[in-house]
């Protein structure tokens, strides 16, 4: 059976590094962006306009009203093609992350993946990683070339883009820790020091019984 790490993670955390670390201890493909460009090309979407609207919660009425369970629909219903793109996007990625899954041991970023498999036939450690503004906004200044007000701004709009994306479509709340198997505050462990807690955590969950 696929063991599936997902990673979710505030802005500017270093999510997607410590994520990339793990799946590097485990020799076992490492998702984030690219399940944007594999939803793309499964579906005939434009891979540029989803990029647009990657984590990117809908206004859409129509599909809350409509949609009801969206598993239960999928790319195929009637409706999917008067969906809006970000709606499209989330349906078709979805489905690539239940594939990728069934497909073997992974490590995923973002995009509801805790959520997409929870009742999927995979074994899972759900994870998210966090730190305090002004931790995240620092690391965003570096990366990005940015001022202290941008870096932080970037960082409280983008915590918000990703928390509304992710409580439209699960109807849960994100970052509350019920809803992950362990949380991580990257501002005290560091990168490496955060990856080998999870290395941890999924060895124990492996080794279980």
């Amino acid at each position: 059976m696929s063991f599936v790490i997902t990673i979710g993670r505030q802005f500017g955390s270093g999510g997607r590094d410590v994520g990339e670390k793990v799946a590097e201890h485990f020799g076992i493909p490492f998702y984030d962006k690219e399940l944007v460009e594999m939803a793309a090309q499964k579906n005939n979407l434009s891979k540029e306009a989803l990029k647009e609207v990657d984590e990117r919660a809908t206004s859409s009425f129509l599909y809350s009203l409509a949609s009801g369970n969206y598993s239960l629909r999928g790319i195929n219903a009637p409706i999917y093609y008067e969906m809006p793109i970000n709606d499209k996007l989330f349906i078709a990625q979805s489905e690539t992350i239940k594939e990728v899954a069934k497909q073997g041991s992974c490590v995923i970023i973002g995009r509801c993946a805790d959520f997409v498999l929870e009742d999927e036939d995979v074994d899972l450690l759900n994870v998210f990683i966090h730190g305090s503004v002004d931790y995240r906004a620092k690391r965003v200044m570096e990366a990005l070339g940015l001022t202290q007000a941008k870096a932080r701004d970037k960082v409280l709009k983008t915590d918000k883009q990703r928390r509304t994306y992710y409580d439209y479509y699960t109807s849960k709340n994100w970052g509350v820790m019920s809803n992950y198997d362990m949380c991580v505050n990257a501002e005290k462990f560091g990168i490496d020091g955060s990856a080998k807690l999870i290395i941890g955590c999924a060895e124990a969950l492996m080794n279980k019984g």
